[in-house]
């Protein structure tokens, strides 16, 4: 404990009580580290079965519920994009006295970089390319024609588009506001304050939140795992250092290191400036790819690609291929992508409007919707339009050698062919390499937050940051090691299902959203007496609320 304190004091520039004692939140840390721990231990036992398992529920919720998914993430966007017209919108994040912390490009690089994390990394030639060589069968066109290069751009721009930023949106508008503007605790029932009153401090709460954290960490280990085995397939291809189990330690240590000491510096001294280096990168990259490659082919593809996303939004969301004529294809990548969004959104969206403090929720909405939309957008047409002109015009194999070593390998099998891949390559490895930290950096504090008792800075205690930042880079390597390649697959489809009651919960959601619209809560807040609001503030309950004069 004395060096973890001293590491504490290195790390901190601003006062920390370091002996002071730290209150858990009993109710939501033990259950969430009980059960994650459980979870792994069952896995390393019984594997077989713990993946077989995992499969089984994942196909069944996927199937199942896919329709009830697809229409609670519309539900979302929506209710966002209405909310921007309502008296809320005008109010600022924080309250009136709150004042801005962040320059336009640091909040909008943060914005874009913890919600990013590694997967379009990770996706921005793979899917594209997927998609060009093999198209779903609905979209009735032939693969490798130029009606296919535009569906696949712009299939890729959908899924990771405004809907994804919408759903993050929808969950730090209703929990950001209780939280920021009303002062309750940083965790995602405060959202149901509205509704629940009092019980959002019970079980009902207790069981919100564990769940929350319970699918952010398995969406968050599984990135990492998959985000490890992309580095380690890029280090293969391009030095032909093949993947083993010292580079996947050597990685994963330095990863861990790297966001938790990140995130026990704090938001501004960690989170902000690695996301706006990770944001120029992104800049130079796309850059490059628009200069260096066909630049008239690109920008026709990037038009070409909004209309049809236009076109094609309600086939997107409502499809749901019920003949199962593509043989699980909307499954396996709408659903999914959309269930895995959904997994992280409840913390996920508390950090992006704890990021946002200051502005209008207006800016708030439109901002954390579109700005990432429109990066999203530009980001496929380069790498992935790229690559599909390599294979078109080219006679490049990129999509060939995507199938048979996976799509790990994607993004260097395109740089390969570029100019300038002894410096571009390495960028993207750097690329991915911040993408790990700015995701597990956010969400370490967040789940920090959350299981703590009487916040009162901006921080969660650094000590707590260490223990989740440390148990997800354990739990990452338990699965890559303990449980196989399929075992970060694997809880990966468990924090899918983990998404199933979030989804239920989104619906619950909505009156509360409406009395906030609606100005009920914050005069039922406001007729509260001073200890009643410190009540609020510490979690604890504070009995029967005061009823609303009768207006007649």
């Amino acid at each position: 404990m004395i060096v973890f304190d001293a590491w504490i004091f290195v790390i901190k520039e601003r006062e920390v009580i370091v002996n002071k004692k730290i209150e858990i939140e009993k109710g939501i840390f033990i259950p969430t580290a009980i059960i994650l721990l459980g979870v792994i231990l069952f896995g390393f036992v019984f594997n077989d079965f713990f993946n077989t398992t995992m499969t089984f529920l994942f196909n069944a919720v996927t199937d199942w519920t896919g329709w009830f998914m697809m229409i609670g993430s519309v539900v979302m966007v929506v209710a966002c994009l209405i909310v921007c017209f309502t008296p809320l919108a005008s109010k600022r994040v924080g309250g009136p006295s709150a004042k801005v912390e962040y320059s336009n490009f640091a909040w909008i690089s943060m914005a874009i970089c913890s919600g990013i994390a590694t997967a379009v990394v990770f996706y921005a030639v793979g899917e594209p390319i997927t998609y060009f060589h093999n198209p779903p069968v609905w979209w009735n066109i032939d693969p490798e024609t130029p009606e296919a290069v535009v569906r696949a751009i712009s299939q890729s721009q959908f899924h990771w588009g405004f809907i994804y930023y919408g759903i993050f949106t929808f969950w730090g508008l209703i929990a950001g506001y209780m939280i920021y503007n009303h002062n309750l605790p940083p965790r995602p029932s405060s959202a149901f304050y509205p509704l629940l009153k009092d019980k959002v401090f019970g079980p009902i709460g207790k069981v919100i939140d564990v769940l929350s954290l319970l699918a952010l960490i398995g969406g968050m280990v599984t990135s990492l795992g998959f985000g490890v085995q992309q580095f380690a397939s890029g280090l293969d291809y391009v030095f032909g250092i093949k993947p083993s189990n010292l580079i996947y330690i050597a990685t994963l240590l330095l990863v861990t290191i790297s966001y938790t000491v990140s995130s026990g510096r704090g938001v501004k001294k960690g989170m902000a400036i690695i996301s706006s280096t990770n944001t120029y990168i992104y800049i130079f990259l796309i850059a490059f790819l628009f200069l260096l490659g066909d630049t008239v082919f690109e920008l026709k593809l990037l038009t070409a690609s909004i209309g049809q996303q236009i076109i094609d939004f309600i086939p997107n969301v409502f499809s749901l291929d019920p003949t199962n004529e593509g043989q699980g294809w909307f499954q396996g990548w709408t659903v999914f992508y959309m269930a895995w969004i959904t997994a992280y959104a409840p913390l996920i969206g508390c950090f992006l409007a704890k990021i946002s403090k200051g502005r209008s929720w207006r800016s708030y909405l439109l901002v954390n919707i579109f700005c990432p939309a429109a990066f999203v957008t530009v980001w496929f047409v380069a790498f992935g339009g790229n690559a599909i002109f390599q294979d078109l015009f080219n006679g490049a194999s990129i999509g060939a050698e995507v199938a048979e070593k996976g799509i790990p390998i994607a993004n260097y099998a395109l740089l390969n062919l570029m100019p300038l891949k002894g410096l571009t390559i390495p960028i993207v490895v750097a690329a991915l390499f911040f993408s790990f930290i700015t995701l597990a950096d956010a969400m370490t504090g967040t789940i920090a937050a959350i299981t703590v008792k009487r916040i009162t800075e901006d921080e969660a205690p650094v000590r707590i940051k260490f223990f989740w930042g440390i148990l997800c880079g354990v739990t990452t390597f338990l699965c890559l090691f303990c449980l196989g390649s399929t075992g970060t697959t694997s809880l990966q489809n468990m924090s899918i299902v983990y998404a199933l009651p979030i989804y239920i919960l989104t619906f619950i959601s909505l009156p509360c959203l409406w009395r906030m619209c609606d100005g009920t809560v914050d005069r039922e807040i406001k007729a509260l007496t001073p200890q009643q609001r410190e009540s609020l503030a510490n979690g604890a309950p504070i009995g029967p609320m005061p009823q609303e004069e009768s207006t007649e």
